[in-house]
Order: C-alpha cells, then sequence, then structure tokens
C-alpha cells in the first residue's frame, strides 16, 4: 500500500481563494440583532394569524408563543450554522387563512379556540408532510437549477415585502386616515431607522438595531401624550399557550365546507416554504461555504413543523430574514447564534405580559422597515454596467416586487418561470457548437483524385450545424432560425445531433416543419447522430447514424452531377488505376501480372488489425470500410475506400502490423493485392517506373493525411 508521504503534493499558493469571513462580532450580537427583527416580525404576524381570536384571548401571547416555542424545539433538533428558526412570513400568511377558514365554517357550531387549532393544525401538518415528501422523493437538489438573479429576487421579496407591510399599516397606527397619533407614528419609525443608520455606520458590529428601538422607544412613551400611540399589547397576567380540543371538533361540517380550499393553502404552504427554505439554504453554500443536503433539511424541518402545527403553533422553519440579519453581525456562519436567538425569544414570551404592553408598534414598525431594507442583497442596489447583468438584475427586481406585492405563489410562479426563461436563453445561445458553411467538412470515403478533386469546388453546396444541449420547444425553433439565416445558396443542410441527450415532441415538429420548408425549396434537410427511441420518432426525416454518413450521402448526391469521366479512377483499364498514370505499358503489365484480383461477398472480412502480412489493396469496384470491430457494421467506422484507391499501404511500405479491419460493403467488392515481394523484385527490373510508382502512392498518402488534417481542425475549431 502506498503511504502518504510518497503521494504528490502540490503548490497552492498560486491559487486565488476567496477572503476569509470577518468574525469579529460574538454570537449573542447577531443574536440580538435577529431578535430585534423576531419581535416585532413575531407580534405583527401573530396579530394578522390569530386575528379570529381576538375576542376570545390576548393574541399577543399566541403570537409570542409561536415565535419561541416552535424556534427553540427547531434549534434543539435541526441545528444549523448560521440559521435563525422562527415562522416565515409566508407560512404564518397562510396559517391565518386557512385558521379564519376554519372559524367561518365552524362559527355555527360555536367553535372554540381549542378546536380550532386542532382542525387548522391538521392541514397545515398535512402541508409540511407534502414538504417532507419533496424531500424524501430526491426533489430538492431541483432547487439548485434556480438561478442566482431569482434567489436574490426572493430575498430581495421577502425584505420589501416587510417594508410595504409597515407601510400599509401607517407605521403601527392602523390606517393613513388622518388622526392625531399619525404623525407620532411615522416620526417615531422614521427616528429608528435614522438612528439604526447612523449607529450601523459608526458601529458596524453593534446590534444597531436593537439599540436604536430602545433609545427612540423610552423617551417617545415619556414624552407622547397618553393614548396616541398604538402600543404592541394590552397588560395581562401570564397566560400559556392554549392546547388544541381533538375530541371535540366539528371536524366533518368544517371540512364539508372548507376542505378543498384547506388542502390548497397545504399545497400553496409546502411548495412556497420549501423554496423559501431551499434558496437559502443555496445562498449559504454559495456565498459562505456552508455545504447542506436539501433533501435532509427539507425532511427534518418538515417532520418539527408538522409537529408545532398538530399542537396549535405556527410552525417554524429557516427564517430568511432572521438568518441575514445575524449573519451581517457575525459574518461567519455559526451554530451559536440560533442558540442564543432560541434562548433569549423564550425568556421574552416568559416575561412579555410585564413589558410588552409598553412597546410602541411605531418602533417595531421602523424596526422591520430597517431589516427588510437590508434584506435586499447588497447587488442589487447597484445598476450594472453590462447588458448580460442588467438583465439578471431586472429579473431579481421582477420576482422581489412580485413577492412583495402579491405573495409568495405568485413570486414562486414568476420565479419558475423566470428560471425557464433564463435555462431556454443559455441553451439557446449556445445551441449551435459550430456551423460550417464553406464546404471544408468531408466523409471519410476515400475516392480517386479526380473526384476528390471535383468535390473539393462543390462542397460549399453543403452546410453543416452541431447542435449541443437539450432540444426543447423554444430552442430549437432558435435553431430553425440560425438555419434559415444562414443559408445562402446551400442545397444540403445536415444537422449534427450527436452532442444532443434529449428532445421533445416541439422539437420534431419544428424539424419536420423546416424540413418540408427546405424541401420546398429544393434543399436537402438531414440529421445525424440521433438513435433509438429518438431515432424512430423521426423516421420520416431519414436520420443517419453519425455526421460521416450524412457527409458521405451528400457527397454521392453532388457526385450525380460530376462528369463521368471524372469520377472514374482510371479510364485504361488499368488495375493500377492512379498508381499506373504516366508508366510505361511495358513495366505496367509486368506488374499486373503479378498482382491477384479477388472478389468478396457483401460483409467479408479482408484483413484483420494485428495481421503482420505486407500486401497492398487497390479497390476496382464496390466499397471496402475501414472499422476497429471484426464484425461487419460496429465499431467505428474509419473509411470508406472507393474504386481506384488504395488501402494497406503502412504495412506493405514499413511492415508494420494491420492497425484496422477492413470489410467489404454491402455489395462485393473487387480488390486486387500486390505482395512485397513482387513489387521488390519487379522494382529492380523498372526502377524508374518503381520511382514514378512510389511517387503516385506518396500522393495519395498526402491526400489522403490532408483531409484527416482538414478534418481535425475543423473539429477544434
Amino acid at each position: 500500500m502506498t503511504s502518504v508521504s510518497n503521494s504528490p503534493s502540490f503548490d497552492l499558493s498560486r491559487i486565488r481563494r476567496a477572503p476569509p469571513q470577518s468574525s469579529s462580532a460574538r454570537p449573542f450580537v447577531g443574536a440580538a440583532a435577529a431578535l430585534a427583527v423576531t419581535l416585532p416580525h413575531a407580534l405583527g404576524l401573530g396579530l394578522i394569524a390569530f386575528a379570529p381570536f381576538a375576542q376570545m384571548m390576548p393574541v399577543s401571547v399566541l403570537a409570542l408563543w409561536s415565535a419561541a416555542l416552535p424556534g427553540a424545539l427547531m434549534t434543539l433538533f435541526a441545528r444549523g450554522r448560521g440559521v435563525v428558526y422562527a415562522p416565515s412570513t409566508a407560512v404564518a400568511l397562510l396559517f391565518g387563512g386557512m385558521l379564519a377558514l376554519v372559524m367561518r365554517a365552524g362559527a355555527a357550531h360555536a367553535i372554540t379556540v381549542g378546536q380550532a387549532l386542532a382542525i387548522t393544525g391538521l392541514f397545515v401538518a398535512l402541508g409540511f408532510f407534502m414538504q417532507w415528501l419533496i424531500g424524501r422523493a430526491h426533489l430538492a437538489g431541483l432547487a439548485r437549477f434556480i438561478p442566482l438573479s431569482v434567489t436574490q429576487g426572493f430575498s430581495a421579496g421577502v425584505g420589501l415585502s416587510l417594508v410595504l407591510t409597515q407601510v400599509h399599516n401607517a407605521m403601527g397606527a392602523g390606517s393613513w386616515q388622518w388622526q392625531p397619533g399619525l404623525l407620532w407614528h411615522l416620526g417615531m419609525a422614521g427616528l429608528v431607522v435614522v438612528l439604526s443608520w447612523v449607529l450601523q455606520q459608526l458601529w458596524p458590529r453593534f446590534p444597531s438595531l436593537l439599540a436604536a428601538l430602545l433609545l427612540v422607544s423610552v423617551p417617545v412613551l415619556w414624552l407622547a401624550p397618553p393614548g396616541l400611540l398604538q402600543l404592541a399589547a394590552t397588560p395581562h397576567d401570564l397566560i400559556l399557550p392554549p392546547l388544541p380540543d381533538w375530541s371535540g371538533a366539528p371536524w366533518w361540517p368544517v371540512i364539508r365546507q372548507a376542505g378543498v380550499p384547506l388542502i390548497t393553502l397545504s399545497l400553496l404552504m409546502a411548495v412556497v416554504n420549501a423554496l423559501e427554505v431551499l434558496v437559502f439554504h443555496q445562498q449559504m453554500e454559495t456565498e459562505h461555504r456552508v455545504r447542506t443536503s436539501p433533501d435532509d433539511v427539507l425532511q427534518r424541518e418538515s417532520a418539527l413543523s408538522a409537529l408545532c402545527a398538530l399542537v396549535g403553533m405556527i410552525p417554524a422553519s429557516t427564517s430568511t430574514s432572521r438568518s441575514r440579519t445575524a449573519l451581517a453581525y457575525t459574518g461567519t456562519p455559526t451554530v451559536r447564534v440560533g442558540q442564543w436567538h432560541a434562548l433569549v425569544l423564550l425568556a421574552v414570551a416568559l416575561t412579555g405580559h410585564l413589558w410588552l404592553h409598553w412597546l410602541p408598534l411605531a418602533a417595531l414598525a421602523g424596526a422591520l422597515v430597517v431589516a427588510g431594507v437590508r434584506m435586499v442583497p447588497a447587488a442589487m442596489w447597484r445598476v450594472p454596467d453590462t447588458t448580460k447583468r442588467r438583465t439578471a438584475w431586472g429579473q431579481s427586481w421582477l420576482v422581489a416586487a412580485l413577492f412583495a406585492l402579491s405573495g409568495g405563489a405568485m413570486a414562486l410562479l414568476a420565479g419558475l418561470a423566470v428560471s425557464t426563461v433564463v435555462l431556454l436563453r443559455t441553451s439557446g445561445a449556445h445551441v449551435i457548437r459550430r456551423m460550417h458553411l464553406q464546404g471544408r467538412l468531408r466523409s471519410r470515403h476515400l475516392r480517386c483524385a479526380r473526384a476528390e478533386a471535383w468535390l473539393a469546388g462543390h462542397m460549399t453546396r453543403v452546410a453543416v450545424f452541431e447542435l449541443q444541449g437539450i432540444m426543447s420547444f423554444g430552442v430549437a425553433a432558435l435553431v430553425v432560425d440560425q438555419v434559415r439565416h444562414h443559408l445562402a445558396g446551400h442545397q444540403c443542410v445536415i444537422l449534427d445531433a450527436s452532442r444532443v441527450p434529449s428532445w421533445d415532441e416541439t422539437g420534431y415538429a419544428r424539424l419536420r416543419a423546416l424540413a418540408h420548408e427546405l424541401h420546398d425549396r429544393g434543399i436537402a434537410l438531414l440529421i445525424s447522430g440521433v438513435h433509438g427511441f429518438h431515432a424512430q420518432a423521426m423516421d420520416d426525416l431519414q436520420p443517419f447514424a453519425d455526421l460521416d454518413r450524412a457527409l458521405e450521402w451528400a457527397e454521392e448526391q453532388l457526385l450525380l452531377d460530376c462528369p463521368p469521366e471524372a469520377r472514374r479512377a482510371d479510364t485504361s483499364g488499368s488495375l493500377l488505376g492512379d498508381l499506373g498514370e504516366g508508366m510505361p505499358e511495358q513495366a505496367r503489365l509486368a506488374l499486373e501480372i503479378g498482382m491477384v484480383t479477388r472478389r468478396y461477398p457483401p460483409d467479408a472480412l479482408i484483413i484483420c488489425s494485428g495481421d503482420q502480412d505486407r500486401r497492398l489493396m487497390l479497390v476496382q469496384e464496390g466499397l471496402v470500410t475501414l472499422s476497429t470491430a471484426e464484425s461487419a457494421g460496429q465499431g467505428l467506422r474509419l473509411a470508406s475506400i472507393g474504386p481506384g484507391v488504395v488501402f494497406g499501404e503502412m504495412a506493405f511500405l514499413n511492415g508494420i502490423a494491420r492497425t484496422a479491419y477492413a470489410h467489404a460493403g454491402a455489395g462485393s467488392a473487387l480488390v486486387s493485392t500486390l505482395e512485397w515481394e513482387v513489387f521488390n523484385a519487379w522494382s529492380g527490373a523498372y526502377p524508374e517506373a518503381a520511382l514514378g510508382f512510389m511517387k503516385e502512392l506518396a500522393r495519395m498518402g498526402i491526400r489522403r493525411l490532408g483531409a484527416t488534417s482538414q478534418e481535425l481542425r475543423a473539429a477544434m475549431e
């Protein structure tokens, strides 16, 4: 076994690495900053979600407990680096919508708080079970196909939704209708925003948001006239969260009246929340190099969230707003931030009845505005200087605007639409790998010198387009447009699809329509490199196995216009063909006497790879195929030898072993053989003729080498 010390070492000093993330702030500072977002967020969303219970109990109690207990449970068992767990905006709002449906459906049955929590919790748990199925089916990895512009748009959309919610609520005043306390609310929220920005500039690693919240709330409460400011809660004693009542709930009446809407909201909750969680963890991987299994994350969080729903709480999950706020202070992702946040929030829930009624909603609204603005990625505040980046920048703002204005469902659809468009545009931009419009590509079918010379001047009629990537509906349309645009006097178009792994029905339809269009213009359309199911689906287009065979077919069609004398190797009837050009008749006849001519049946084996004989082969009639396989029709076709062309010259001249197999073509092949010993004896008697023979043989080899070099050059460009 090779020891570690013997393994090669690499000098990594020249490799550029991203600068290490700063971690000068303590985890508690990040937790405090996240708490400054959680407190107003939990109260604001809790008041909305539990609004149907407003006449039955202090809903601020449920809001705080729903933020504290599920977050603590997730922190204890889910434990993610840099992740702060709390109810997300989308989940809280959907929870409130489901609770309102249950309360309306059960109003005729005098439904209680516990009964409503039981029914709502069951349907919410169903939603998170669907989210668990996404992870269990290993579909979470599909989020990696979402472009960065969409993930940034989601992050910005969550932040903008926080800002717009506070603006809609008039910064805690309730409405924009004129009232004496409106200016106090606007001014107090503005002070929190300005003071937080100033403190952030002076001490970047200080929890400026929480400090601004406290510094503004205390003096304003002392200066403001009584009754002008809306407070976060009314005075009350310590109240524990109510438990669901599973036994007395009116299950059937509620399900019969609101079952379908509840299931719809459950599915929407699963998709939107799963996407928000996966997008954040994808950002953690790209920005902070924290790698997690998206399927494991979804399964773990879904199970715990379903448990929270069944006990009557708003489920917690990965909170983008709190997590990014904490990361802005800590720099480096750490588990301690989530632990401190959960611990302090539990203390807030236990002591909230003592001080919550002294906290103005305006100060909380200002804190949420600051948190929302900070959630927008810094790159989105600057207009890029290149067209490509401006396009991605516009996509980010489109997704963010839809998220903020219409909620997560529309943003989800917009994100999927943008992702699809980006994928199609990227695929379409590179779908044509190369274009060969000047006739430089040739098949491996070797012909006599006259035919090769004639084809060299007429292959400009053949256009070859090399395709790559998935040929879907939009991509196929781009290919068709490019083919139409670049055709200029061509009589044959070859689409090489050997690098296309998949087609759809629209792609087939596009190609058929193009084939009919070109046929009406007298242009042939060939497609090569398709196999299996795709070849069967395009059977009416006569697909070819590879580009070489398609080029061979095009060459044969061009040769139909070639003069008959140019298509034949030598009109003298000599067995030597072009090799005997300029040779004295006596010398030529003397050499031909020593040659052996034999007719091989279709697919017959002529020579084998590895043979040591020194025979020179010259095709008189039919075709001979050189390949890498012993069986005819298998392996890689190296060349197709036509009448008047020799093969086996390397073994003939150097005595090396054969490097390929030779088979007769689909028809019989007539092949003449010249042994090295016969040629050696003949060259002694006719040295000048032998010199001419070698020159012609060398000229054939050079012509063949030139064709190979041209093919290689075209492939490398």
